[in-house]
């Protein structure tokens, strides 16, 4: 190890190269054991005395883990002429480099707080944690690609969500992925420090296991039915005008396929974000139509997602339509993606800003949630809004039965994307114990149970529709009562941990 730390370039090649390996233990690889590479390279990073070396080691790391494992919005770039392909490093080199900084932070900070001779591994991964915390909030914030999504590879592993959400996941992964390095290794105090960290690591994975072996049998109401309408529409066709009544008939016809068999029934229809070309009010008389079309039983409800013009505002939106053909129900996106619905400090970087787009998207305001007769309050989400925790958090209530998450995932073709989005959103549905009905225009679209199982699933590119009746709500979870308490909890028992064995270290001397 100390010719390793004394070879430099061998030694960063050798972090980008752990950071590459760990992505592979989130889905849909899911060889959850590469997980401890990333501990490996937590650990290796930890002995630099420097620093400087200790930040741009960590920022290596990161870049590693980001550069690979988001690879996969560049393609976004290929797909569409909206976007040059020029501009691909902006998401492949520039955006992981950023993401990396907040690794690299982290690891000067736990440096700086731990005094000279002391092992910083157990601050490091307490730091770790809270900038994974920052990357998710702060300057829009972009949650993707946390390690806790690890989690989301086995029905029995996800679990623990429920319990803790998922930035303490975070923090259980990095403890979880130190430990062997911390055993293997010559380190005082390391039974004790891995003792007190195991134990409640084991605990919590039983309980997880636990709960969903003993988990109640949700009865299915088949008087409340979903339907999931994936019409598989290419990004590179989606936009064009000759073949937008195709996509509208399309759409219908997947929407009433077998409609006879759910007559009288409550319904609930669901069609994709952007689902066809077309923005609102323009479209009023036409979404009149469809929905007359296809909801031939009163009870029937259509959700369509297509842009919407208000007052010279541009938003992304959904809305609710009756057997009647109205809206009963309008909600505009709210949390945006940056340089993809909007170019941030457009007015002082207007040159760059009109080659991405001449117009940004305006952010939806907050509203009440959607009550609808036959199904309860529904939180509707379009596209990454899924992906905050804290912000679905606050917009639950007591009455909340069910969450939407519409999206077009066709950006990102046959790559991993698809699979991580679909990862993220079972991680709402089980921190939060609420199904979820996903639907994307390529895939994968989904009805996730309260405990995070695919009740039912459309394939990757793939023209289809699902129908399942409601699961309902759990009555409660862990995380949905005390939120991210739980976290600081475990941030202080890690602090304690280290504070302990430090103090020891001092008496012995």
């Amino acid at each position: 190890m100390e010719k390793l730390h004394n070879s430099t370039y061998l030694f960063y090649f050798s972090i980008f190269s752990i950071g590459v390996i760990s992505t592979f233990a989130i889905p849909p690889f899911s060889f959850l054991p590469l997980i401890f590479a990333l501990g490996f390279g937590i650990y290796l990073i930890s002995f630099i005395s420097s620093y400087k070396k200790t930040f741009l080691a960590g920022w290596i790391l990161g870049f590693g883990w980001f550069s690979f494992g988001l690879y996969w919005i560049g393609l976004a770039f290929l797909v569409s002429d909206t976007y040059s392909i020029f501009l691909m490093p902006l998401s492949v080199v520039i955006l992981p480099c950023i993401l990396s900084f907040f690794w690299g932070c982290a690891f000067l900070c736990a440096k700086l707080i731990t005094k000279k001779n002391k092992s910083p591994i157990l601050m490091i991964i307490i730091c770790l944690s809270v900038f994974e915390y920052f990357r998710a909030n702060f300057f829009t914030g972009f949650p993707w690609l946390m390690p806790s999504m690890v989690l989301t590879s086995n029905i029995y592993i996800i679990q623990v969500l429920s319990f803790i959400g998922s930035f303490t996941g975070n923090l259980i992964i990095f403890t979880l992925s130190v430990l062997p390095s911390i055993l293997f290794f010559n380190m005082k105090y390391k039974y004790l420090v891995s003792t007190l960290l195991l134990v409640p690591t084991f605990m919590l994975f039983c309980f997880g296991g636990i709960r969903f072996s003993n988990k109640e049998i949700i009865p299915k109401n088949d008087n409340q039915l979903i339907s999931l309408v994936q019409p598989n529409i290419l990004q590179k066709d989606k936009w064009d005008l000759k073949k937008r009544k195709d996509h509208i008939k399309q759409l219908i016809k997947l929407s009433t396929e077998n409609s006879e068999r759910y007559k009288d029934k409550n319904r609930l229809i669901i069609w994709p974000e952007t689902s066809f070309e077309g923005s609102i009010p323009n479209e009023i008389s036409l979404l009149s139509n469809i929905s007359q079309k296809i909801l031939k039983n009163k009870k029937a409800t259509l959700v369509v997602g297509l842009l919407s013009n208000q007052n010279e505002k541009l938003f992304n939106s959904l809305v609710f339509l009756n057997s009647d053909g109205k809206i009963n129900y309008h909600y505009n996106k709210i949390h945006l993606v940056p340089f993809g619905e909007y170019i941030p400090f457009r007015s002082y970087l207007s040159t760059i800003a009109n080659f991405f787009s001449p117009r940004d998207f305006s952010r939806g305001s907050f509203q009440q949630n959607f009550y609808l007769k036959g199904f309860g309050e529904i939180i509707p989400l379009i596209c990454y809004e899924i992906l905050f925790s804290d912000e679905v958090y606050e917009k639950i209530s007591e009455k909340t039965k069910l969450l939407i998450n519409i999206t077009n995932d066709a950006w990102f073709g046959k790559s991993v994307g698809p699979f991580q989005h679909l990862s993220l959103a079972k991680i709402r549905a089980v921190e939060l114990g609420l199904p979820l009905a996903r639907v994307a225009n390529t895939g994968f679209s989904a009805f996730i149970s309260p405990y995070g199982e695919e009740i039912t699933k459309i394939p990757l590119d793939v023209s289809g529709v699902q129908t399942v009746g409601l699961y309902p709500p759990l009555d409660d979870t862990l995380y949905k009562k005390y939120g991210e308490l739980i976290f600081i909890i475990s941030i202080i028992y890690i602090l304690i941990i280290n504070l302990m064995t430090n103090r020891n270290k001092l008496n012995n001397k």
